[in-house]
């Protein structure tokens, strides 16, 4: 009996180790690719309800904005680009000598903050309007990932309709922050490494084009 309980004990332990395994695989078995559509799935649902938008505006012309949206597929773009913003950059647009001066902790919500108001500054380019759009469907999830370790903007590109924008950044225990908000300004043009480069062309950022297989 005693020999009989602790190899049902002992099995135990292997099949949880082997469930641990199985739930890490899990969880990274998802891309940073998968996860934006995942929330560009959420951003296009949006667009076509008008009882989703009515919550958030009167404003008819906004309404007619993010409506436009939903006559279009947001199922598989035509490219994905990826931007990271080097520490140098982010000291330069905060001007501070060095972000090394700052905590751990203040550094990080610093960088969270540039990076997740950089869309929304170019939104503000297009006018007060589209800005408002762009606020209002604005969409957020929380996921854990082991292999990301910097935090970035992927650019999903549509024929004939707004880019997408997600932006994902650092948590605490490699928990992620993905918010997804479409791009209204004309001047975002995004049909190449080089166009997104333009772009920013006051302020250094790293883009390449995405890889969906890898």
């Amino acid at each position: 009996m005693k020999k009989s309980i602790a190899f049902v004990l002992v099995l135990t332990i292997i099949l949880g180790l082997a469930a641990c395994d199985a739930t890490k695989e899990m969880k990274e078995s998802k891309s940073l690719y998968d996860h934006g559509l995942d929330v560009i799935s959420m951003l296009s649902e949006m667009t076509r309800s008008e009882n989703f938008i009515g919550i958030y505006t009167a404003n008819s012309e906004i309404k007619d904005i993010i409506l436009a949206l939903g006559n279009h597929s947001y199922e598989t773009p035509d490219a994905v680009y990826a931007i990271t913003v080097p520490e140098e950059t982010l000291t330069g647009m905060a001007e501070l000598s060095n972000l090394e001066q700052l905590s751990e902790e203040l550094k990080t919500y610093f960088t969270q903050r540039v990076m997740a108001s950089l869309m929304s500054q170019i939104n503000a380019m297009s006018g007060v309007e589209n800005l408002a759009a762009s606020s209002v469907c604005t969409v957020g999830k929380t996921f854990v990932s082991e292999n990301t370790m910097e935090n970035v903007i992927y650019i999903y590109v549509y024929e004939g309709t707004a880019p997408v924008a997600v932006t994902f950044t650092l948590g605490e225990d490699h928990t992620l922050s993905a918010t997804g908000t479409f791009i209204f300004y004309d001047g975002f043009t995004c049909g190449s490494v080089e166009e997104i480069q333009n772009v920013f062309s006051d302020i250094a950022v790293n883009v390449a084009e995405v890889n969906p297989e890898k």
